[in-house]
Formats: structure tokens, C-alpha cells, sequence
């Protein structure tokens, strides 16, 4: 550090200090003194006075003052007051020297050589007043050494030693008063005095111990900042450059944290900081802190010492904001040194150390520059495709980058990916074997990297070429690269979808190049995944079907058309695209000079001699025809086609036995067809499926629909007589699971009602689950009891409840059946298991599907409720309450709690049948619980007064069951207002008659409301 900077360091605690302060402290012990004439007196006396407004300048004041003052010490005699008034004196006279001293300053001077040298001008001129002030200081502190001012006395002293540059004193002044008052408020000034002191004497050790307790100490505002500042000098003096470069980051952090106030600085980012836009103060702080940190970093490793510094300061709440500032420093100052490799590894540094900040893609270009003034043309090409790597649109700096972000990269990252891509390609088009084959994959690769941006809405008016050649290009590569899905997608791309450009002759011809391409790429690709399974390569059989269609379709005239025919012609089958199918067909007919099919063609047509191989393409087309005709139901017109289709067909292939069959079954649809106008043709067809092809499995199926026939005739005996045989016969033939339906339908026709129920019990263990198998439970149940076997039916029933519990409706009823069967035989406990069935199901239904919920349901339910209310009930009745007491009421309200239970269920069911018998139970048993209470075993040991109180307790307890009783009562005889008039509401009168005479025995009250109800 210079010596003027030294001087200028110094001169910031000299022109911040003021000589003034107050000693107010020993002015409350003074107050507390005897009875007699006081400073204040004198005030009072004095401000009563008359005087004239005058006005005054600073050093006037202090001078009448001191005056005053000192008169004051020949009126009090009092030690204690002539002590504070000397006190006083010296701060008089201290506020005198202050005005003397810098009266002639400004108060804003921005030169600080020009600052340093008019304080130290104007000090000279008051050496002599400094110096009796210093005196008064000495005097009063050796005078009165024990007094609570001296803290701020002597922190005078100090100050006004040090501006007379007695260094030493001043430090043993500020060491002294340290150690005096280690609590001191000046400790923050204090301490950085004596870090400037000792900093002056090259004494850097103590100073960092000074500037540290500066920046711990409470109230440090005013010179934490330059402690800082100070700080990292004081360790850059004593090579500690670690410790300097963590106190300068420091420094930053402070200098940006005072400008938060700033608007125009709070809302910088770090994709825009500087300090050069900083306040001009804050501005030449960090300049200076930035180049001494640039020279520490030089010294040390460089980018890697300045990485380290910032990894480890991460936790800073500001360095994110100019961390790039720091490289950008270091790069520069490098470059200036020529160390131009060091200044490669700073950037490359912040590259490496924040990849995904605009500020590392920005040092890229900084770097590409560098490589690219030394001729390091290789690095160049590197440093291109990492930086299209690391920007692109793949990358997770351009997923998260703004809009003005990836506008400010794209230019560049489609000039390198561009130029990239070419060179790859060129280069692989000299490469051999799989070298080629990596090497086109290489080039496919940087050219898609190169179109995704390209295709960009942003990137369009930044191309200068169009980009239909690339895209040429880069399935060219694919497909060099064996890369056949993604070269299958670029050629259709080309082929088939619309593009911005004229459609030139150029254009056109690579657009029909692209269509036949497609063609061979998809073949080449399914080659590739012909040893997968055929979930992945009938998709693709698919896609080539569709693409040979296609090509066909827009290039007719192409003499690879015809080869690509059959391929449509399999596609347009395979979609039940049967217009396209005749359409194929045809084309393929008439190139080999075969008339086309049509509606009116008679199987006896003579077959056109053919080539082998032009005779498997017709049979292969014609028999696609033929099966599309029996796809679309045309059996008669199909059954001419395949026997054309025969024609052409060897009959030693396997097309040949599938046709014979498909012949078949165009006989048997037919049949199929005359089944409802005339059934007994419909037999003779069937009866003709044996005639003409009897190795058919079709005869079978034949021979079962006549029996259907007979069936739907009503012909019941017969079709028995068809079908058991058929069933004995054919036990494990497919049709053979459908004739116990059959059969069953044929014994209810007959009224056999238990052999209906046995074969439908058959179809119940041999059914899938679904809607057949239920139904079939459910009527084998019900004709068992058509059939008076009531075991059966109850077995029936009941493996149906359990198994079915939709639909909700029938499984309810079922579940009811269940519970008569078991009144009827006296089993009331299973009897109330089932009504606890239909309870527990009607509850799942509502939460499901309340909608399902119909009338009898709900009377379903509502019956079961109050059944098991009532029993309930009739528990409760039975319970008997003895003593202790609480025993045995905790089951009979355990038992009540059960019965309302079902009761309240039985009235939110709301059906007018139960409602008002439910009511009343449900009163009566409050009634009957208050009163079994009263009647409750008494204990047997207590004494007279004991008992009374138990009696009183009792009555305490019984009284609310009693009043919910006339409540639930009241309630009911309001249903009489409402035309709902039934005994148990007739009952509630009786019983409210019987609990509350007073207002229901009255005649004219009962009159009254008879009459309304009625």
C-alpha cells in the first residue's frame, strides 16, 4: 500500500471524529445531592431573567458559556457540584475547539489528499488550544480518577492525542480505557483506531486482532466497511492472501448490501452486475478492493484459488450476484500480463464452475475468441460443440433459460451446430464398415441437434438456407447409420407433410425419392427387429402396409407401384378397408390381364393361364377379396369368390384348406340368414354343410343349430332328443357347456321343474362369473321351489346371498327369503342374521348408489330395522337394575342404545307403516328406563342421609329419560297434524295422558285435537 493511501486510511477516523460528547452520567448523582442552591436553581433563576434574543455562533456559545461556568465555581462550594462544573467546562471547551478547528471546512469534500491536508492545515493553526485541551484532560482524569465521565474524558484525550500525532500516547490512551471500560460505546470507534494505529506502525497482527473486534462489536456500523477493507490489507501485508481474499469478499458483500436501497441497484441480477453501477463512492471502494484481490488471486493458484474462495463463501448472501465479476476481473488482469493461457483457465474455470449461467456461456464466447487469436483451431471446434452440448435445446440451462436468454444464444448455437454437423457428415462419407456406420450416426446426430434449432418460430429469421435439405441429410445419415426408425421419420416428413416451400421441380423429385424410402427404410427396419416378438414387429408389418399404400396412392405412374400393390392389398384387408381392397385388387388383376371381380361373377369362370409368379400374386389378392366378402356377410356372393379363388390355389397348400373351410361356413351363414323367414330351409342349408364339405368343422356346428331350430319351433321333446345325444356324443366340444340351457329351457317348457334346476345348477358349475351364472342360481332356487323341495331351495337361496350382492333389488328379496325360511322353522337367531344382512346391505347401497334405492327396498329395510329394534328392546325390558348401580345400567343403556340404533334406522326410512310404532318403542323405552331406575335395587349400605341423597341422585338420574320420553311422545302426537293417525299415535295420547296429566287429561284438549285429526 502507498503512503498516501496510508495517510488516506488514517485521515478516515480523523475527519470522522468530533471532539464533543456529554457527561451526563455523574449528572443523576448530582440531583441526588443535599438540600441547597443547585445547578438547576441557578438555571431556573437565570432563564427567568428578561433578555433580549440575540443570535449566536457556535464558538460564542461555548465561550459565554464557559464563562458562566466558570463563575459557577466560586458560587458552589459544594465538591461535588464545582466537580461536574469543571467536567462541564472541558466539554465547553472541547465544543470551542471542535468550532475553531473546522469551521473553515466544508462539509462535503470529495478530494481526500485535498481533505487530508486542510485538516491537518487547520490543526496546526489550533496546536496550541489542542494542546491546553489535552492538558484540561490530564488535570481532571489525575484530579479525579475514580469519577464516572473519565470514560468519556479519556476517550477525548485520545482523540485529541492522536490528532496532535502523538500515536503512541493516543494508543496507550485508547488501551487504557479499553481495558477500564471493556463495555464501552465507543468500542467499535475505539478498536479501529487502534487497528489504524497499529496498522501505521506495520504492527498487522494486532491491527487484524483490532479490525476483527470491530466487526463483533455491537453499534459497528459506521466502520465495519473500512475494518473490512482494512482487514484484508492488513492480512495481504502479512502474505495471509486466503484470509485477505475472504475479508475483500466480505467487502463486497457489505458494499452491495448498503446499496439495497438503491432502486436502480436492487433490481440488478446477476446476469447484469457490475460495480460500476454502484454509487461513485461504493464504485472506488470496489475497484480497489477488486484489483488487490485480482493480485492476491495471481499470486496464489489463480482461477483455482479464486474457485475455492468462492465454493467456500457460498453461504455470502450476495456473491451469486457478482461472483462472475470476480473471474472476469482475474481473466483481465491476466490478459494484461500476457499470461494468456492463465486468463483460458479462468474462464474455462467459471465454466466449469457454474455450467448453467448465462455469464459461463458468455465467458465461452470470451474463450472461443482467445483460441481463436492463437490459431488453436481444434480447441475451437471443441469449445463450439460443448458449447451446443451445454446451451442447447436439450440442455438444462435452455429448459429453465428466459426468452432474452435463449434469444441471445440461439445465433450462435446455430452457426456451431451447423458447421458441426457438415464436417461430420463429409467426414463419414470416407469412412468404411462400421466406422461409416458410427460415423453417419455422429453426423445424424449433430444434424438433428442442428434442425431442432433450425426449427425454431425465433430461429427462422436468423437461416439463410432452407432447411428441406438438411432434413434430407440427416435421414440420409440415419439410414447410413442403420438408424432406421429415425430415417423413417425424416424421409416421411419430407414425403408426405406440407412445407413452406415452392414446390419445385428439385423439391418434388426429393419428395418422391423420400415416399419410395419410406418404403425401403420401414423393410430394412422390420429386417432389424425380425428376432423380437411380434408385439414389436407387427406394428411395424402395419406401418410398412400403410406406407406401400400410400406411395401407391400418390405415385401410380412409379414402376415400383405394382411391386408395393399386394403390400395394400394386405394393409386395406387387415384395416376392413374393403373399397380400397377392391381397388388393390383390380390393379393387381388387370396388370396380369385378369378381369376384375364383380357382383355378378359366376364361379365357373375359367382361370387365366399365369406366370408362377404372377399366378401367387392374383391367388394371394383374390383370396383376400373372397375373405373380405365373408367379413362383410356376403356368404352367398363369398361363396362364389373362394370357389374362384380356388382356382388359383394348389391344393396341397394350406390356403387351400382354410378356403375349403371359409367355403364352408358361407354355406352355414346362409343358413344362418334364412333361420328366422324360414326355418325349415334354413335346416336343409345346414343339412347341405356335410354335403359339400364334410371334413368342415362346420358340419358339427350344423348339426347343433338344427337342433336350435327345433328349439325355437317348440318342438321341445325333439330337440331333448337332439340334444342329449349330441352332449353324450360331443361331451367336451365347445358347444357341448351351451346345451344344459338348453336342455333346462326344454324341461320348463315341459313343467319338469327339478330337471330344469339341476341343468341350470350345471350351468351355475360350469359358468364364468357374470350376470348368466347369477340369473341361473337364482330361477334353479326358484324352481326348486315350483318343485315343492324346500331344502334344495333353501341351499339354493342362500349360496346366492352370499355369492351375489348385486343387483341390490333382487339380492334384498333373496335375503328376505332367507329370513321367512327360518321364521317358518322358529330359528329367530338366523332369522335375525339375515335382517342384519339386509340392514348392512342397504347402508353399502347408499353409499354407492342411492338411486338403486326403490320403495320395497326401503320397506325391506325399514321391516328388518324395527324386527331387530324390537328384539332389542325386548333385551333392555329384561335387564334388571340392581345394585351397584352403575353394572347393571351399563347394559341395559348398552342394550337401549342397540334397539334406538335400529329404531332411528326405522325413521330415516320415513315409511308411515313403522314410523309411529317405532316412535312410541322408542319412548317407551326411555319411559321404562327412568322407571326401572326409581325401582333400581337400592344398596344396603348406607345410612338414612346417605340414602336420601342416593334417592335424590336416582330422581336426578331418571328425570331427562322421563322428559325424552314425553318428548319422543310429543313428537308423535304431532303426527296427528300431519292426517297420520294410527294406534301407536293413539297410544302416545294415552301414555302423554298418563306421564303429563296436567296438559293431557284435559277434555277440551283431547276434543280438540281429535277433532282435527278427523
Amino acid at each position: 500500500m502507498s503512503a498516501s493511501s496510508n495517510v488516506s486510511s488514517a485521515l478516515i477516523i480523523v475527519s470522522g471524529i468530533l471532539l464533543s460528547g456529554c457527561f451526563s452520567s455523574g449528572q443523576t448523582d448530582y440531583n441526588q445531592q443535599a438540600k441547597r442552591a443547585s445547578l438547576s436553581d441557578l438555571a431556573n433563576k437565570s432563564t427567568s431573567k428578561k433578555v433580549a434574543a440575540v443570535e449566536m455562533s457556535q464558538q460564542q456559545r461555548s465561550a459565554a458559556l464557559a464563562g458562566i461556568y466558570q463563575q459557577l465555581l466560586t458560587l458552589e462550594p459544594d465538591p461535588e457540584v464545582r466537580t461536574h462544573v469543571e467536567y462541564r467546562l472541558a466539554q465547553i471547551n472541547t465544543e470551542s475547539f471542535e468550532a475553531q478547528s473546522y469551521a473553515d471546512l466544508g462539509d462535503e469534500l470529495t478530494d481526500p489528499a485535498q481533505a487530508d491536508s486542510q485538516v491537518l492545515a487547520q490543526l496546526s493553526k489550533n496546536d496550541a488550544a489542542l494542546q491546553q485541551l489535552i492538558e484540561q484532560y490530564q488535570q481532571l482524569l489525575q484530579r479525579y480518577p475514580q469519577r464516572a465521565e473519565n470514560e468519556h474524558l479519556r476517550y477525548q484525550l485520545a482523540k485529541a492525542l492522536d490528532l496532535q500525532g502523538n500515536l503512541d500516547a493516543s494508543l496507550a490512551q485508547v488501551e487504557l480505557l479499553l481495558s477500564q471500560y471493556p463495555q464501552t460505546d465507543y468500542l467499535a470507534e475505539l478498536n479501529f483506531r487502534r487497528g489504524e494505529i497499529y496498522y501505521n506502525l506495520q504492527n498487522y497482527i494486532a491491527a487484524i486482532q483490532a479490525y476483527k473486534q470491530v466487526l463483533t462489536t455491537r453499534n459497528n456500523q459506521k466502520y465495519q466497511l473500512n475494518s473490512l477493507y482494512m482487514l484484508g490489507w492488513s492480512e495481504f501485508k502479512l502474505n495471509r492472501l486466503a484470509n485477505a481474499d475472504n475479508a475483500f469478499l466480505q467487502v463486497f458483500e457489505a458494499l452491495v448490501a448498503s446499496q439495497q436501497n438503491n432502486p436502480q441497484v436492487a433490481k440488478l441480477t446477476a446476469d447484469d452486475f457490475a460495480f460500476e453501477k454502484l454509487g461513485s463512492r461504493a464504485q472506488n471502494l470496489a475497484i480497489d478492493t477488486q484489483r488487490v484481490l485480482s493480485i492476491s488471486l495471481s499470486q496464489q493458484l489463480q482461477s483455482q484459488s479464486l474457485v475455492a474462495l468462492v465454493n467456500d463463501n457460498q453461504s455470502l448472501p450476495y456473491i451469486g450476484l457478482y461472483q462472475h465479476v470476480l473471474f472476469a476481473n482475474l481473466a483481465t488482469f491476466l490478459l494484461d500480463k500476457k499470461l494468456d493461457h492463465d486468463a483460458e483457465l479462468t474462464y474455462q474455470a467459471y465454466i466449469d464452475f457454474a455450467p448453467n449461467h448465462i455469464w459461463a456461456a458468455r465467458f465461452s464466447l470470451e474463450l472461443l475468441d482467445l483460441f481463436q487469436r492463437q490459431g488453436k483451431f481444434a480447441a475451437m471446434h471443441k469449445l463450439k460443440n460443448d458449447y451446443v452440448n451445454q446451451y442447447g435445446l436439450n440442455s438444462t440451462f435452455w429448459l429453465k433459460a428466459s426468452a432474452a436468454h435463449q434469444g441471445e444464444l440461439l445465433p450462435h448455437l446455430l452457426s456451431f451446430s451447423d458447421e458441426h454437423s457438415r464436417r461430420l457428415y463429409a467426414n463419414a462419407q470416407t469412412l468404411q464398415g462400421n466406422e461409416r456406420i458410427n460415423g453417419f450416426a455422429q453426423a445424424a446426430g449433430a444434424l438433428n441437434t442442428y434442425l431442432q434449432l433450425a426449427q425454431l418460430p425465433q430461429a427462422k429469421p436468423l437461416l439463410s438456407k432452407d432447411i428441406i435439405h438438411d432434413q434430407y441429410l440427416f435421414a440420409d445419415a440415419n439410414f447410413e447409420a442403420k438408424q432406421y426408425q429415425a430415417a423413417l421419420d425424416s424421409y416421411y416428413t419430407i414425403a408426405y407433410e406440407p412445407t413452406d416451400a415452392e414446390a419445385s421441380t428439385a423439391l418434388s423429385q426429393t419428395q418422391q425419392q423420400s415416399a419410395y424410402a419410406t418404403t425401403v427404410t420401414i423393410r430394412e427396419l422390420i429386417t432389424q427387429q425380425s428376432t423380437n416378438s411380434a408385439e414389436i414387429v407387427t406394428p411395424l408389418i402395419s406401418k410398412r402396409n400403410q406406407l406401400d399404400k400410400q406411395f401407391i396412392k400418390q405415385y401410380p405412374q412409379d414402376a415400383r407401384a405394382l411391386q408395393l400393390a399386394g403390400n395394400a392389398a394386405q394393409y386395406s384387408f387387415d384395416s376392413q378397408d374393403y373399397v380400397s381392397l377392391k381397388y388393390f385388387t383390380d390393379f393387381v388383376l388387370q396388370a396380369h390381364g385378369i378381369a376384375p371381380l364383380t357382383a355378378s361373377s359366376s364361379a365357373a369362370q375359367t382361370a387365366t393361364p399365369l406366370s408362377d409368379t404372377a399366378r401367387k400374386q392374383v391367388q394371394f389378392v383374390s383370396q383376400l377379396y373372397a375373405n373380405s366378402l365373408y367379413q362383410q356377410e356376403q356368404y352367398a356372393q363369398a361363396e362364389d369368390a373362394y370357389v374362384l379363388a380356388l382356382q388359383y390355389t394348389d391344393n396341397s397348400a394350406t390356403a387351400w384348406s382354410e378356403m375349403r373351410n371359409l367355403l364352408a361356413s358361407s354355406i352355414y351363414f346362409q343358413a344362418q340368414a334364412l333361420k328366422q323367414t324360414e326355418p325349415l330351409l334354413a335346416v336343409n342349408q345346414l343339412l347341405r354343410v356335410s354335403q359339400v364339405v364334410p371334413e368342415s368343422q362346420y358340419a358339427v356346428n350344423a348339426e347343433l343349430d338344427a337342433a336350435n331350430l327345433l328349439l325355437a319351433q317348440q318342438h321341445w321333446q325333439q330337440a331333448i332328443d337332439v340334444l342329449k345325444p349330441f352332449q353324450k356324443q360331443y361331451p367336451n366340444h365347445e358347444f357341448s357347456a351351451a346345451i344344459p340351457a338348453k336342455l333346462a329351457q326344454s324341461y320348463e317348457a315341459l313343467a319338469q321343474w327339478d330337471l330344469a334346476a339341476e341343468q341350470l345348477l350345471i350351468i351355475v358349475a360350469n359358468e364364468q362369473p357374470g350376470s348368466l351364472k347369477r340369473e341361473a342360481q337364482y330361477t334353479a332356487a326358484e324352481y326348486y321351489l315350483k318343485a315343492g323341495d324346500r331344502n334344495n331351495a333353501l341351499t339354493t337361496f342362500r349360496s346366492y346371498a352370499k355369492t351375489y350382492p348385486q343387483p341390490f333389488d333382487v339380492a334384498q328379496e333373496v335375503r328376505f327369503k332367507m329370513s321367512e325360511f327360518y321364521r317358518q322353522s322358529g330359528e329367530a337367531n338366523k332369522q335375525y342374521y339375515w335382517f342384519r344382512q339386509i340392514l348392512s346391505f342397504d347402508r353399502q347401497q347408499l353409499q354407492s348408489d342411492a338411486n338403486a334405492i326403490q320403495a320395497r327396498q326401503i320397506e325391506l329395510a325399514s321391516m328388518a330395522a324395527f324386527a331387530l329394534g324390537e328384539a332389542e328392546q325386548r333385551s333392555f325390558a329384561a335387564i334388571k337394575l340392581n345394585a351397584p348401580l352403575q353394572k347393571s345400567l351399563k347394559r341395559k343403556q348398552d342394550a337401549m342404545k342397540k334397539a334406538i340404533a335400529y329404531y332411528q334406522q326405522v325413521l330415516g326410512f320415513q315409511l308411515a307403516k313403522y314410523v309411529p310404532h317405532a316412535t312410541y318403542n322408542l319412548a317407551e323405552m326411555y319411559r321404562q328406563l327412568a322407571s326401572d331406575m326409581m325401582n333400581s335395587q337400592r344398596p344396603n349400605d348406607l345410612d338414612e342421609l346417605a340414602l336420601e341423597e342416593y334417592e335424590i341422585l336416582l330422581e336426578e338420574l331418571a328425570y331427562p329419560f322421563e322428559e325424552k320420553a314425553i318428548d319422543i311422545h310429543i313428537s308423535n302426537t304431532q303426527r296427528a297434524w300431519e292426517d297420520i293417525v294410527d294406534q301407536w299415535v293413539d297410544k302416545s295420547f294415552i301414555r302423554l295422558a298418563e306421564m303429563s296429566p296436567a296438559l293431557y287429561q284435559k277434555s277440551e284438549l283431547t276434543h280438540e285435537v281429535i277433532d282435527a285429526i278427523h
